[in-house]
C-alpha cells in the first residue's frame, strides 16, 4: 500500500479520490490491461490465426506465437524484477514488491511494439533493458524518468534491427505473399512525398489502416482499437483526453501543411496516412499518457503534447527514424520535470506579462522546430509542367534501369525508371510529389519520342560458351514499323562478332513519300560493316533512303561497345 500511495500522491491535484478503491493504482493498471486485451487479440488473429487458417504451410507455433510473444514479454519483465528484488536488493517480500510495481506491464507493451517475427531472445534482451535499465536503476515504479518499454524498444531498434529484418520483419506469412511485407513507414521513409497510390494504395485504402490489416508491429496497427481504448480509458478516468488529441492533431496539421506545399492541399488522405500509420495512435494512447514520465499539471500536459507532435514530424521527415513516435516520447520525457515546474509556477504568477512571455517563448520554440521540416519540403516555386525538363539518359547495364537527368527550373533531379517505364526512384526529397511524378512521366515520354533513334536500351544479357549475347531494343516512329530488336554477340575480348536484327520483318512503310520503296535494307549491309569497322563507326556510310533505320544500327553498336568497355574496366573482359 505504501508503494501505491506514494505513486498516487504524485498525481495531479485535479484527479480526486486517488486513494479510493474506485481510483486506486491497482484499478488504473487493471483498466490499462483491459484496454490492451483487444489489441493483443487482434494481433493474434491477424498475425497468427488467419494465416494458419488460410495458408497450408503455417505451423502451429506460428499460429500461437503472437499470444506467446506477449506472454513471454510480460513474464520476462516480472521475473527480472522478482530476481532483482529478491537476490540483489534482499527484499523480504519480493512477491508483494513486484505486485505493487506492476512488473509485467513494460514487457507486455514492449512485445506489442515489436514485429511479429522478432526472435524471442531479442525480446528477452529488450525486456532486460526496459525493466532493469529503464525502471529499476532509476528507483523502480514511480521514479523512472523514461517510459521503460520505450527504453527497451529503442535499444532493440538500434542494436537488432537487422536481426529482425533477417527473420522476416513485420510481415506475417499472408502479408509476405500479398504485399512483400513492406510496412507503410518503410515506403514513407524511402519517399515521404510519394503518391497516395504508393503510400496507401499498396495496402488497399485508408480503411485498412483504420482497421489495422497492414504490415506493422504486433499490437500497433489497428487505429480503430486504439481509439476505442482511448475512449474507454478516458471514461474510466485513467487518462486525460488532452495529450492524445493534441498530439495526434498536431501531427495531422503539420503533415497537412507539408503535403499542401507539395500537391496535397485538397487531399486529406496524405495527413490521414500520417496519423493512421507508424504506431502513432498506440503511442498517443498508451505511452504519451504514462503517469510517471509525463507532466501532471494541466498546462504541462498541453505543452508536452504539442512537443510530441512537433518532434514526431521532425524525426519522420528529417531523420532515419520514420516512425518518430518512440523517439519523440523519450526526448519529451527528459523535459517532463521542467515543463511541470514551469507550468506550476505560471499558474500562480500574478503578472500576466510574465505568463505571456513564458508561453510565448515555448510557442516560438515549437514553431521554430516545426518550421524546419516544413521549409525543407516546401515547394517554393509555383509548379507547372514546363518546369520539368529532361536533359539526358543513361542505362545501368546491371539492373537495366534508366537514369534520367532532369531539371526543375535550375535544380538538377535524377529520376530512375525501370524497363516497364515505371518511376522507381526520385533522388530528391523535395521534388517527388505526385504532381512531379506525373510531370516526369510526361517529359520522359516526350523525350523518348523526340530522341527515338539515340537511346536504344539493353533488355537481356546471357553468356554462351565464352561469348556474351546482348538483346537490345531500339525505338523508331510507328510509320516505319514497331521497335526493332537487335541481337549482338561479343567475344571474350569485347569485340562484336555477330550483329542481327528483326528490322526487315518489322518494316511496314506507310509513309506516302515511299509507297513503293524497295531499295537495299540496312540489315543487308550494315551488320557486316559494323563488325569490320567497329573501332571507327564514323567511317561507315548510312544507307540512302533508310537513314532513320540506319541510325538505329549505329546507336546499338555504340551501346554494345560501351557495354564491352565497362566489362573491361570492371575486369570481366580480357
Amino acid at each position: 500500500m505504501t508503494e501505491q500511495r506514494r505513486f498516487l500522491l504524485g498525481k495531479e491535484p485535479f484527479i480526486r479520490k486517488a486513494d479510493s478503491k474506485k481510483y486506486g493504482t491497482d484499478i488504473v493498471m487493471r483498466d490499462l490491461v483491459i484496454a490492451l486485451i483487444p489489441l493483443i487479440l487482434f494481433g493474434w488473429v491477424k498475425n497468427g490465426l488467419l494465416p494458419y487458417i488460410n495458408l497450408d504451410d503455417v505451423s502451429f507455433w506460428t499460429m500461437i506465437k503472437p499470444l506467446a510473444f506477449v506472454f513471454i514479454g510480460g513474464f520476462t519483465s516480472w521475473l527480472l524484477e522478482f530476481i532483482t528484488y529478491k537476490y540483489f536488493f534482499k527484499d523480504k517480500e519480493p512477491f508483494i514488491k513486484v505486485k505493487n510495481s506492476f512488473a509485467p506491464i513494460p514487457g507486455i507493451i514492449l512485445a506489442m511494439m515489436l514485429p511479429v517475427n522478432t526472435p524471442i531472445w531479442v525480446l528477452v534482451i529488450g525486456c532486460f533493458f526496459a525493466t532493469i535499465i529503464g525502471k529499476i536503476l532509476f528507483g523502480g515504479f514511480g521514479y523512472n524518468v523514461f517510459n521503460p518499454a520505450l527504453v527497451g524498444y529503442l535499444f532493440i531498434s538500434a542494436a537488432y534491427y537487422g536481426v529482425i529484418v533477417k527473420h522476416g520483419g513485420s510481415a506475417n506469412p499472408a502479408e509476405i505473399e500479398i504485399m512483400a511485407g513492406v510496412t507503410p513507414m518503410t515506403n514513407f521513409s524511402a519517399n515521404p512525398l510519394a503518391s497516395i497510390d504508393v503510400l496507401v494504395g499498396s495496402y488497399g485504402n485508408l480503411g485498412n489502416f483504420l482497421l489495422g490489416t497492414i504490415p506493422g508491429s504486433l499490437g500497433e496497427t489497428s487505429a480503430l482499437l486504439c481509439i476505442a481504448a482511448f475512449v474507454y480509458l478516458v471514461v474510466r478516468k485513467v487518462i486525460k483526453w488532452q495529450v492524445p488529441v493534441i498530439y495526434v492533431g498536431t501531427v495531422f496539421i503539420l503533415t497537412y501543411i507539408i503535403g499542401a506545399f507539395n500537391g496535397y492541399a485538397l487531399d486529406l488522405r496524405y495527413p490521414l496516412f500520417g496519423i493512421l500509420s507508424g504506431g502513432l495512435m498506440f503511442g498517443a494512447v498508451f505511452m504519451a499518457t504514462e503517469p510517471v514520465t509525463t507532466p501532471k499539471t494541466p498546462n504541462g500536459k498541453i505543452i508536452f503534447a504539442f512537443g510530441l507532435g512537433v518532434l514526431t514530424i521532425l524525426f519522420r521527415y528529417k531523420s532515419n527514424m520514420p516512425e518518430g513516435v518512440g523517439s519523440a516520447i523519450i526526448v519529451m520525457n527528459l523535459f517532463t520535470v521542467i515543463i511541470d515546474r514551469l507550468a506550476a509556477r505560471t499558474r500562480i504568477e500574478p503578472k500576466k506579462s510574465k505568463i505571456a512571455l513564458r508561453y510565448g517563448t515555448i510557442a516560438l520554440l515549437l514553431i521554430g522546430i516545426s518550421s524546419y521540416p516544413i521549409i525543407s519540403y516546401a515547394n517554393t516555386v509555383t509548379f507547372t509542367p514546363e518546369d520539368v525538363e529532361v536533359a539526358s539518359v543513361k542505362q545501368d547495364y546491371v539492373n537495366k534501369n534508366f537514369e534520367y537527368t532532369t531539371y526543375v527550373g535550375n535544380k538538377k533531379v535524377i529520376v530512375i525508371v525501370d524497363l516497364s517505364g515505371k518511376i522507381v526512384e526520385v533522388r530528391d526529397k523535395v521534388y517527388r510529389s505526385e504532381a512531379y511524378l506525373a510531370a516526369y512521366t510526361n517529359e520522359i515520354t516526350a523525350f523518348e519520342a523526340e530522341n527515338y533513334a539515340k537511346y536504344p536500351y539493353l533488355t537481356d544479357v546471357r553468356v554462351e560458351e565464352e561469348n556474351t549475347i546482348l538483346t537490345i531494343v531500339a525505338h523508331r516512329p510507328t510509320i516505319y514499323g514497331s521497335d526493332v530488336t537487335f541481337i549482338v554477340t561479343l567475344n571474350k575480348k569485347g569485340k562484336i562478332i555477330a550483329f542481327s536484327s528483326n528490322a526487315i520483318a518489322q518494316e511496314s512503310y506507310t509513309n506516302p513519300y515511299y509507297p513503293d520503296w524497295s531499295g537495299v535494307h540496312p540489315e543487308d549491309v550494315l551488320p557486316g560493316a559494323i563488325i569490320s569497322n567497329q573501332d571507327n563507326l564514323d567511317d561507315i556510310e548510312i544507307v540512302v533512303t533508310a537513314t532513320q533505320t540506319s541510325l538505329l544500327y549505329f546507336e546499338v553498336a555504340r551501346l554494345a561497345i560501351d557495354y564491352a568497355n565497362q566489362l573491361i574496366v570492371n575486369g570481366e573482359g580480357k
